[in-house]
């Protein structure tokens, strides 16, 4: 049979492949909580064919360098290596499908595969391939759909030819140094999970549960009354590092993402643009700026290179739009589980990472991570550090001090309060290796947290900060919030505020007594329902009181915080109604129906 109509053949079963493979990504993701889950119809059938026609064009260069040989010999006994195009694509494609449905219905796949379970793997990959190169050559001898596939390409086409000619948001934060990079500090950002501080000793809990933060809150600015502005990891997270509130961001939970000129809007950015080498050591998934697509402003995520070629060339030529995302996704998870299999890099559980202690990356790891990362920098240090210990529901700590003996309870606090002692170690090695090291006086450490025990936004948390020589160390009574910190560390380093940034710096000021701080809980993945979406409840917190409003149950509360501090007059408080109606008209402001509410 002539090579031409072959390779005619195997074109078309390349991009029907491949367009089968983004088909199932796309049903997979669509049909579950996801970055697509808001999206129009419209746009979701945008990033549908936008995605099926780029992997069809990586698919059809494979072909054409696979053909080479063939062509350029004329060997028709080459053809076979042709076929390797269409028949991996397809073999990637059987084994995600393999791996989503036995992780969904088992709870085991190739995540959960550790050393040689993963031979199965590769193994049963191995002879799929082999078997489809085979079944390819075979149809590429018969007369194959071209007309359909090439009439697939071309509409896909129509989606992509528009994104390419008008790429938006793909412009990193402007932001020119004022001074050399050398003169600034490090800045170290320290986040327990899950602390409130009524259980930590340097607020006053009865135990000893932090030792080392009351000899380093001498040293430091402590806000004793400091509020996180969400209840989920992710968004919490994502308000320290843009200084913005969730409702700016849209960033509620995992899995949302930043998107449009969000994703460039952040405090890394605008650190690098002044010299910094920024590494962010977080947790897979839930902590993640990969995930969050916050681009231009990490050099290394969790151990990785941020801004992957792939990932480069996407953003080249679809600009930061949802289908760029979700294409990012689809080649992530089939590196990540292809790189397993060959026993390359190994594969994260994103579940078993918060779920189970001895599955994630332990604090001691994080600790040495930073003091290799010390002992190696070139430049000026940004490290944005999320440490597990405290992670609930089950607890791990390096040692025993307040509980006795093994409890699989979930939420015991008494193993709650050995792992805020465990947190409060790492801390304090971090702080020594500065001493020891001579770049104690050189480096800005912060301490915070994404959210209190239990997921809580009305529980005052611990947030400190120590300047290099003690500079600014002190006592804030009223009421800070995460997105503060972003904005008092700009302010230190002499940067301008960008107008973006919602938050107050604290640096030599108090903040007003009666400012309102703004939290969102997020709602359950399996609630995203209009007219509120993610959103749960609406918390303001005034003073020393919280107001709290579920939008979902449309069911208001309020009552006053735990040990606060600074109490106001009760003639100056806000009457029920009136915060309410406030809490109704900044629901409307962001676009939501809040008929259901009035």
């Amino acid at each position: 049979m002539p090579l031409a109509r072959q390779f005619k053949a195997l074109l078309a079963t390349t991009i029907l492949n491949a367009f089968f493979y983004a088909a199932m990504e796309w049903v997979f993701f669509v049909t579950k909580p996801s970055a697509l889950s808001l999206l129009s119809l419209a746009e979701k059938i945008r990033v549908l064919f936008a995605a099926c026609g780029m992997i069809a064009l990586a698919g059809m260069l494979l072909l054409a360098i696979l053909c080479l040989p063939a062509l350029l010999t004329k060997n028709e006994k080459l053809v076979p290596l042709a076929c390797l195009a269409p028949a991996f694509l397809l073999s990637v494609n059987a084994l995600i499908l393999f791996d989503n449905f036995t992780y969904t219905v088992f709870k085991f796949g190739i995540a959960t595969s550790e050393n040689l379970w993963r031979i199965p793997y590769l193994v049963g990959f191995i002879l799929f391939l082999a078997w489809m190169t085979r079944r390819t050559h075979l149809s590429a001898r018969k007369k194959t759909a071209s007309l359909p596939a090439l009439g697939l390409l071309a509409v896909s086409l129509t989606f992509i030819l528009p994104l390419a000619f008008s790429r938006g948001a793909s412009a990193s934060v402007n932001a020119d140094s004022d001074s050399p990079a050398q003169s600034y500090p490090n800045i170290i950002i320290l986040g327990g999970d899950g602390l409130s501080a009524s259980y930590l000793s340097v607020y006053g809990f009865s135990k000893g549960t932090t030792p080392f933060l009351e000899q380093l809150a001498e040293e430091s600015l402590l806000a004793q009354n400091a509020f996180v502005n969400a209840s989920s990891t992710t968004a919490s997270t994502t308000s320290m590092l843009t200084g913005r509130y969730p409702m700016d961001t849209q960033v509620f939970r995992y899995p949302d993402v930043l998107t449009g000129a969000d994703s460039f809007m952040h405090l890394p950015a605008i650190l690098k643009a002044h010299g910094y080498e920024t590494v962010e050591i977080g947790a897979p998934s839930y902590v993640d700026a990969g995930k969050l697509n916050l681009l231009g402003g990490f050099d290394v995520v969790n151990n990785r290179t941020a801004n992957q070629p792939a990932e480069k060339i996407l953003l080249a030529l679809l600009g930061n739009t949802p289908s760029t995302q979700f294409l990012v996704t689809v080649i992530d998870r089939a590196e990540e589980r292809l790189l397993h299999i060959f026993f390359l890099r190994e594969m994260s559980d994103p579940i078993k990472q918060v779920t189970d202690p001895k599955s994630r990356m332990t604090d001691e790891q994080r600790v040495q991570q930073i003091a290799d990362l010390l002992a190696s920098r070139e430049r000026p240090l940004f490290i944005f550090a999320h440490f597990m210990d405290t992670h609930g529901p089950h607890f791990s700590s390096s040692q025993r001090v307040f509980s006795t003996g093994e409890s699989d309870e979930e939420w015991d606090k008494a193993r709650y309060e050995d792992a805020l002692l465990s947190f409060d170690g790492s801390v304090e090695k971090i702080y020594r290796h500065l001493q020891e090291s001579g770049q104690l006086e050189n480096t800005i450490l912060v301490v915070y947290t994404d959210h209190g025990f239990l997921y809580s936004v009305t529980a005052r948390v611990p947030l400190l900060i120590r300047f290099p020589d003690q500079a600014h160390a002190g006592i804030r009574s009223n009421n800070l919030q995460v997105i503060d910190v972003p904005v008092t560390l700009l302010d230190y380093l002499g940067i301008e505020k960008p107008e973006w940034m919602s938050g107050l710096s604290f640096l030599d000021f108090e903040p007003p007594k009666m400012r309102e701080i703004v939290s969102i809980v997020a709602g359950s993945p399996k609630k995203i329902n209009p007219p509120f979406f993610q959103i749960k409840s609406v918390t303001f917190i005034v003073c020393h009181k919280f107001y709290s409003l579920n939008a979902q149950e449309n069911k208001f509360v309020s009552g006053n915080i735990a040990g606060h501090t600074a109490r106001c007059e009760p003639q100056l408080m806000p009457l029920n109604e009136e915060i309410r109606a406030e809490m109704i008209a900044y629901l409307e402001r962001y676009g939501y129906d809040v008929s259901s509410l009035k």
